[in-house]
């Protein structure tokens, strides 16, 4: 007779086997998205990864310089970097006459 092994239901909202929960790969951590900008009277804010972030504060080893119509300029350990909005991808519906 054959036994059979265990079965582990696995649970989708924990971290892979290995990996803990606050571990992120090097490089998502080292990468900023600029997602969008805002402007209001006499304030702006930027949303990078997610997070409404104005002039000096920070996100991750950046600190928010400025913040332009089109981009945002980040102090990255002594290092001046300007994240840019992308362009949007807009596609027409194609209509019958």
């Amino acid at each position: 007779m054959f036994a059979a092994a265990p079965v582990v239901a696995l649970d989708p909202t924990q971290p892979p086997a290995g990996r803990a929960a606050g571990d992120a790969p090097a490089d998502a951590a080292a990468s900023l998205h600029l997602q969008a900008i805002l402007r209001g009277p006499g304030r702006a804010s930027a949303v990078i990864n997610g997070n409404s972030l104005q002039v000096g504060d920070r996100v991750g080893d950046a600190r928010i310089l400025a913040i332009h119509r089109h981009a945002v300029v980040i102090d990255r350990q002594g290092q001046q970097q300007e994240l840019h909005l992308s362009a949007p991808i807009i596609q027409t519906s194609r209509t019958q006459p």
